[in-house]
């Protein structure tokens, strides 16, 4: 979670990741993060952030970031764990980043982590990504709508949740297509 889009003009306030087999039913480990940013822009400056603000002061988020100890819940220690745990995952699992808006994500890690560590924050990711956006928008082509049950929370725990039981739904509606046309 972050306080706008341009990561050069926002903040990361929250950091989640979930690592799950291909199907999303089995999950392995998790890493979550409460961030200090290393600065919170004021809202008169940038009023392009209010909503942003506005939305995580409302789920609790903001005063929680504020209240991290910055010397451990810093962007340094964050690049850090962010590291440690990719590292450990990688030496068990080929991970595909995924989720929604899989790109922003990495951009916004990469622009406010890399510059802690000798490497792309990202570095020993799967090039292949999984977007669920792709499935989302290819959903409102054919005239539904993925978004009507996604009020959500705008945390992280939530966030991944929401996408994995999408992703899962997905799935079986591919399956159940898969086996219509082998009729």
């Amino acid at each position: 979670e972050t306080t706008g889009v341009d990561p050069y003009q926002c903040e990361l306030l929250e950091v989640g990741m979930q690592v799950t087999d291909m199907t999303g039913k089995h999950p392995h480990d998790s890493l979550h993060l409460i961030v200090h940013p290393d600065n919170i822009r004021n809202w008169a400056n940038y009023p392009e952030l209010l909503k942003a603000y506005e939305m995580h002061l409302a789920n609790g988020l903001m005063l929680a970031a504020a209240e991290a100890p910055k010397d451990t819940y810093d962007y340094q220690h964050t690049a850090w764990n962010i590291h440690e745990f990719l590292n450990d995952q990688l030496s068990q699992y080929t991970l595909h980043p995924a989720g929604t808006n899989v790109d922003f994500d990495l951009r916004q890690l990469d622009v406010h982590l890399s510059r802690h560590l000798n490497h792309p924050i990202a570095e020993g990711l799967h090039h292949r990504k999984l977007d669920l956006t792709t499935l989302r928008l290819t959903d409102q082509a054919i005239g539904r709508d993925p978004y009507q049950n996604h009020a959500g929370t705008h945390r992280v725990q939530d966030c991944i949740h929401r996408d994995i039981n999408d992703y899962t739904a997905y799935l079986d509606i591919m399956r159940a297509g898969h086996q219509g046309t082998q009729s």
